[in-house]
């Protein structure tokens, strides 16, 4: 199960009113925090959650508008790689859904290509997390780190729109999350620098496959981005 944790402005984007009656997917939120919703999973009464091995992954999303064009960016808790694309219709959750899932399956490929991973097991990868993965759940709740560093990636989108032109394309949305995503971050209580590309990799590998490899991210060569979009 995908859990989306929504900044105000996301939990914003997610509520429509019909007839005077706000229509909203935000469920109330199991725990205060993320961290303990990662201690303790929590799966709503309609989820056999042994069915997909007590699987949950946890996101934040933000929204945001740059020159009238909303933007929704999806960071994952974990690695901190963003998902930046444009939001398509205001509170439709199953769209939502469907364009998160293609960005996660895209990006994994080349990530994965990039390391030269073979594609059985890249495949085997999508299997598993297809397996795992059949439905999600949204609250209203944050976290000040992600949000910070969600925060450094409005900063990447705002000047590249305004220098460069928007992005609206999914090959134009995925060359921007992987050059974000190569960008160092910090976690506090980690002495090290996280590396969200290499990071993001290696949860797929471990979450999604038997084997344990850690992954080396080589940025610099330049590979037609078009058939990662299309084959997900």
């Amino acid at each position: 199960m995908l859990v989306f944790n929504l900044s105000k402005a996301a939990a914003e984007f997610f509520t429509v009113t019909r007839k005077g009656e706000k229509i909203s997917c935000i469920e109330p939120a199991p725990h205060k925090t993320i961290a303990e919703s990662i201690k303790t999973p929590f799966f709503p009464k309609d989820i056999e959650a042994q069915k997909n091995n007590d699987f949950q992954w946890q996101w934040v999303v933000h929204c945001v508008s740059v020159k009238r064009q909303k933007y929704l960016l999806v960071m994952d808790y974990h690695s901190r790689y963003c998902l930046t694309f444009p939001a398509g219709k205001k509170g439709d959750q199953y769209e939502f859904f469907n364009l998160v899932e293609k960005h996660l399956k895209s990006t994994f490929r080349y990530i994965a290509h990039e390391k030269m991973i073979n594609t059985v097991e890249v495949d085997s990868c999508v299997d598993v997390y297809n397996s795992l993965v059949n439905t999600c759940a949204f609250y209203q709740r944050g976290d000040r780190s992600v949000q910070a560093h969600i925060n450094e990636v409005v900063w990447h989108l705002e000047r590249l729109c305004f220098e460069d032109g928007m992005i609206k394309e999914n090959i134009d949305c995925l060359r921007f999350n992987l050059f974000t995503g190569q960008i160092p971050r910090r976690i506090k209580g980690n002495k090290d620098y996280l590396f969200p590309n290499q990071e993001y990799l290696s949860y797929w590998l471990k979450a999604f496959s038997a084997e344990n490899r850690v992954p080396f991210i080589n940025n610099d060569n330049i590979i037609d981005f078009s058939q990662y979009v299309k084959k997900c």
